[in-house]
Order: C-alpha cells, then sequence, then structure tokens
C-alpha cells in the first residue's frame, strides 16, 4: 500500500474543510461588515458635508451679490459719470471726496478705486506700489462684474507696513445711454472675509476648506501660503471643475475625500476635503474587536478539530492497517469493531469482505486443479494444428505427384487459409494480406463451381497498406457466391473496388447476382444466416467487428434490388497503424 501523502491524509482534509467552511465564511462577513460599516459612515457623512458646503456657497454667493449690486449702485451714479467724462475739469480732491461717499456707507470695503484714462483715484486703505495693470478679461468686458483673483498686496498703516490679501470686483464704467466707456472701478475686500463664511465648516484636523475659481486657482484657503497656487488637476481637478457641485475619493499622499459646491454669482467653487482615516475611526475599534473574537473563535474551532479528527480518524487508520496486511498476503487479519456508526459499520464490511476473499481465494484454487485435470485429459484428443497443416501438405505433394494440379493447388490454398484462420495472436492484417487471403479463398471456391466465378481487383495502390480487422471480405463474397451461384447459371462476377475519400477508405464488393429482397434486407444485421455457420463469420459480424474496432460511424452499407446485383459498401478509417 502508497503512502499516504501529506494533503491526501484525512485529517488535514477535514482542517482545510474547517478553515474553508468556517474560518473563511468569518472572514468574508468581517470584511463585508466592515466595508459596509465603512460605506453607512461615509455615506452619512458625505450628506452632510454636502449640505453645510451648499450652505456655506448660498452664504457666500449673498455676500459676492451683495457687492455686485453696490457696485451697479456706483457705475449708475450720474454725478459720477459726468465727473469721468470730464474729468480734466475735476480735481483728485474731487473724485476722492465723491468716493468717500460711497464707501462710507459699506464697513466691509477695504478700498475703492477709480482707473480713468493714465489717471487713478482711490479711498480707502493706502496699497503700497499698486500695478496699474488692467487684465484683458475686464477691458472686453461689458459691463458685467469680473471677479479678480486674490492678491497678496502690502498696505501702510500709522503702526508701519503689513501684507494682506485683497479679492476684488472690477466694472467698466458705461454711460449706458451712449455706450461710452470712461474708466474702470475696482473695489477691494479683505479675503478674510471669505474665509469667515466657511470657517464654521472648518473641522478637525486633516480636513481643510477653500474656495478656487474657474481655473482652479485658489481664492481664499486657511494657509495663505496656498492662496494663488492652482489644485491638482490630476486626478481628481478636472471632475471638480467640470461639475456644479458633488463628491469624490483621491489619493493625494493618504486617501482623502473631496465634497465642492459652485458658487451661483461667479462660479468660484467651494471644496472641503477630509483624510477618509478621520472617518473610519469607529470602525477601527469594531474591526479590532471582530479580529480578538475571530482569532479566539478560531482558536476553539482548531482545538475541537484536532479532538474530533483523533476520535474519528483513528480507527479509520487501523482499518488501513488492516487493509496494508491483506495487500501482503495476510488474510487473517481482521478489523477490531467498537463502535455502531458508519465507520463501525465499514469494519465490519471489511472483515466480511475479506472473509469472501479467503472462500474465493480456496474455491479458485479447487477449480484451477479442476481444470487442470480436464486440460490433461482434453490434451490426449485434441488435433494439434501442426500436425493438421503437416498431414495437409504431405497429401498435397502426393497429388502433385500424381499429376493433380488443380487438388495441389486447392491444398496449397487450404493451407494458407488455415494459417491466417489458426493464427490467434493478429487481430488485424494489412489489406494486401487480406486481398492474398481472399485470392487463396476463391482458388478452392473455382474449383467448386467448376470456374464459374470471375473476380476483379480495382485497388488504389496506397490503400493496401492499411490495417483492416482479419477476414472481413471473405465473408461477404462468400455471401455473394453463395446467393448467386444457388440461382443463377451464368458465370457470377464480383469485383472489389478500394478508394480513399475524406480521409474515409470505401471498399466496394459488387455482384451481379440475383439481389436481395427489400424485407430480408431490412433485417439483414438483426440475424446471422444458416450460410454463416459455415464461415463463423457472416455479414452481422464482420459489421460488428468494424465498429467495434473503429467506431459506430464505420462498418457496413448493403445497397440491392432483386434481378439487378448486390452492392456492400465497407467503410473504414484512412490509418495505416490503426
Amino acid at each position: 500500500m502508497k503512502r499516504v501523502s501529506f494533503f491526501n491524509s484525512l485529517r488535514v482534509k477535514l482542517g482545510i474543510i474547517t478553515i474553508f467552511m468556517i474560518g473563511i465564511p468569518i472572514i468574508v462577513f468581517s470584511l463585508i461588515y466592515s466595508q459596509n460599516v465603512k460605506n453607512v459612515i461615509v455615506k452619512k457623512y458625505t450628506e452632510s458635508a454636502e449640505a453645510s458646503v451648499n450652505e456655506t456657497s448660498e452664504k457666500i454667493n449673498l455676500i459676492l451679490e451683495d457687492i455686485n449690486k453696490f457696485s451697479s449702485l456706483i457705475i449708475s451714479n450720474q454725478e459720477l459719470l459726468t465727473m469721468a467724462k470730464n474729468h480734466q475739469n475735476f480735481s483728485q480732491n474731487d473724485f476722492n471726496n465723491k468716493l468717500r461717499s460711497f464707501i462710507t456707507i459699506r464697513s466691509d470695503i477695504e478700498a475703492i478705486k477709480l482707473r480713468i484714462e493714465e489717471n487713478s483715484y482711490s479711498i480707502g486703505v493706502n496699497i503700497i506700489n499698486e500695478d496699474p495693470f488692467i487684465p484683458p478679461e475686464l477691458k472686453n468686458s461689458k459691463g458685467q462684474p469680473i471677479w479678480m483673483p486674490t492678491k497678496d498686496v502690502e498696505i501702510e498703516i500709522l503702526a508701519g507696513n503689513f501684507k494682506k490679501y485683497y479679492y476684488t470686483l472690477s466694472r467698466k464704467l458705461i454711460d449706458y445711454n451712449t455706450l461710452n466707456h470712461y474708466g474702470y472701478l475696482m473695489i477691494d475686500l479683505d479675503e478674510i472675509i471669505l474665509e469667515q463664511s466657511y470657517s464654521e465648516i472648518q473641522g478637525e484636523e486633516n480636513e481643510e476648506v477653500f474656495i478656487c475659481d474657474r481655473n482652479g486657482r485658489i481664492i481664499s484657503h486657511p494657509d495663505k501660503s496656498k492662496i494663488g497656487t492652482y489644485i491638482t488637476l490630476k486626478p481628481y481637478g478636472e471632475e471638480i471643475l467640470s461639475n456644479d457641485n458633488g463628491n469624490l475619493e483621491y489619493f493625494a499622499g493618504e486617501k482623502r475625500l473631496a465634497i465642492f459646491s459652485t458658487i451661483d454669482n461667479n462660479g468660484w467653487k467651494v471644496i472641503k476635503t477630509i483624510a477618509t482615516t478621520n472617518l473610519y475611526r469607529e470602525i477601527n475599534d469594531i474591526q479590532r474587536f471582530l479580529s480578538i473574537l475571530g482569532f479566539i473563535y478560531g482558536v476553539l474551532i482548531i482545538t475541537f478539530m484536532i479532538i474530533f479528527s483523533i476520535r474519528y480518524t483513528e480507527p479509520m487508520f487501523k482499518m488501513m492497517g488492516v487493509i496494508k496486511k491483506v495487500e501482503e498476503g495476510d488474510l487473517s487479519a481482521r478489523m477490531p469493531i467498537k463502535s455502531n456508526d458508519e465507520i463501525g459499520h465499514l469494519g465490519y464490511s471489511l472483515n466480511n469482505m475479506i472473509d469472501e476473499m479467503q472462500n474465493l481465494i480456496d474455491k479458485l484454487i479447487e477449480e484451477e486443479q479442476e481444470k487442470k485435470e480436464v486440460e490433461l485429459e482434453a490434451l490426449h484428443a485434441q488435433i494439434n494444428p501442426h500436425f493438421l497443416h503437416n498431414t495437409l501438405n504431405t497429401i498435397k505433394w502426393m497429388a502433385k505427384i500424381q499429376g493433380n494440379i488443380s487438388v495441389s493447388k486447392a491444398i496449397t490454398s487450404l493451407v494458407k487459409l488455415l494459417r491466417v484462420s489458426t493464427n490467434l495472436s493478429k487481430e488485424k492484417i494489412t489489406l494486401a494480406e487480406e486481398i492474398d487471403y481472399l485470392k487463396n479463398y476463391m482458388v478452392i471456391q473455382r474449383l467448386r463451381f467448376n470456374e464459374e466465378i470471375s473476380l476483379e481487383f480495382r485497388i488504389e495502390e496506397d490503400c493496401l497498406q492499411l490495417k483492416v480487422p482479419k477476414l472481413i471480405l471473405q465473408p461477404i463474397v462468400e455471401n455473394s457466391i453463395i446467393h448467386g451461384l444457388e440461382k443463377k447459371s451464368f458465370e457470377l462476377k464480383i469485383r472489389i473496388k478500394v478508394y480513399k475519400k475524406e480521409e474515409q477508405v470505401f471498399i466496394e464488393i459488387i455482384d451481379n447476382g440475383p439481389g436481395i429482397k427489400k424485407e430480408t434486407l431490412d433485417n439483414i444485421f438483426e440475424s446471422e444466416s444458416a450460410y454463416d455457420k459455415f464461415s463463423k463469420v457472416g455479414l452481422n459480424n464482420v459489421n460488428k467487428r468494424i465498429k467495434l474496432y473503429f467506431g459506430s460511424e464505420y462498418g457496413l452499407n448493403i445497397r440491392s434490388k432483386p434481378g439487378y446485383g448486390t452492392k456492400i459498401i465497407v467503410n473504414l478509417p484512412d490509418m495505416i497503424n490503426y
């Protein structure tokens, strides 16, 4: 008996089954549960964050809309418009006083500036080295509000100079009656106003809230060093800029969640991001608890399975020991029965089987002894085929000596027929050998029927080495001779044609005999004819042997019509070494 390998051991298999049936489901359940909890936490946080971000977006939209209305109030002021048209007639002080009348009603505005041709007028904070550049989008506008990106400026106060961040609303100064353009209005606002509007939704660490414009340039951020920089367009920035609101997950050194909403007034976006690790703190405690519980449960299961496998596999090992002894020839070995369960019944059956084996061996020895005695008795009465061959050869030479050549030829053919038929070691022969066998058979048949039979061969050369079952043509030709010459008085013609077609070999045996009736033809393979008893192999036998050797798609096909002869087609595979 071969030694059972480790992985084929029943105990190992029980352990593997336990892992698959209990351990893996626990792990899968824990993973699915954890993931579902994570999804719920993220969903609830996302819904809450989206609501707060949308609310902040609406709040900022109101602030910007209010500034828009204030700017409209200024550019529609007829007195200011008249001063701009005739700015050469008014002094710097006149313009400053006019602008002061507007700024006094708004405490949230840092400065109001008016630029007419090369002249600049301003009221509010004093900005040092202010850039007079007018951006193209303002020059190309048609009077609509243009929100400029936040810029850092250095302002001058009594305590000294310091840096501040301003975002600016700019508009063309247009007389809508004539559509003439007379200058530019710019209103500076402190960026801290924007920061205060979203500071309420700024949460714990690893969270950040900021505002960017349509191009992804940061307008407001708690970290002032990031103002003026651009959000990363890949992998998440493009989706944020191309959608009005929503949320997405992205990776930037860590996995983060971004929630964003668009400010209707100018297309700026309020964006809040948070590290997902902040959201998973609750689930981490649950996962820790499940891991400890799973470990304890796993230890208990493994302990139980070890005890179980020892208890229930020990009888199996004893049974294997008994089987090994039986394999070695010890039929006295028996399985001790200690339980009434399935293993006990199996042991009982094994003992019965060993008893039956012992009885069968005893009986076989007895029968073998009787068989030897019978064979010894039959040996004395048996005719040795070699003795028969030698006797026929002696008769052949006696016929030759006496000048009876036809009898000599017939005996020679008969000897060759007997040599093939008594050679039990060869089941298949070449087609050439089968044809030689058939020719020897025809020598005897022509002698019997006084040369009233003609046999014609048309065989493709490359078909002669094909392997075919022995004695498949002789029974077919014999059938043609018996049925043909018993009912015809003229010469019987038999033609054998062999050819290949579509990887198959076809052997056609055609005779000019009386033909076969339809009812006989329909039942020809169901029973052997009386003539088959002589040859021992009839048409049905040939058909069965071909199908047995090569498959059900091969065999005999008989076509016949009374008065028109018979054609039998033998279908074989095109194989030389089958």
